[in-house]
């Protein structure tokens, strides 16, 4: 979902002559849906993650941002 989504977002940029060096982006993790049966751990989510924006986003983009506070209660974390 998410690479459709930004697939679709980079699209409407490029059509409308949009400068991606000057952005930001501020993405999603890559998480499975919180009614799937087997979730991820942090270094697959981590992983997951940037393959995805890898594959996506183009290289003029100077950025990419997380907020760390987005993330769901039940989510692994590291101590």
């Amino acid at each position: 979902m998410t690479e459709e989504v930004l697939l679709r977002a980079f699209a409407a940029l490029q059509t409308q002559r949009v400068m991606l060096e000057g952005m930001i982006l501020k993405p999603n993790m890559v998480l499975p849906g919180l009614t799937c049966t087997t979730q991820e751990t942090a270094d697959e989510v981590a992983d997951a993650t940037v393959k995805c924006l890898l594959r996506v986003v183009p290289a003029a983009v100077p950025g990419i941002a997380f907020l760390s506070a987005a993330n769901p209660v039940n989510w692994p974390r590291r101590g």
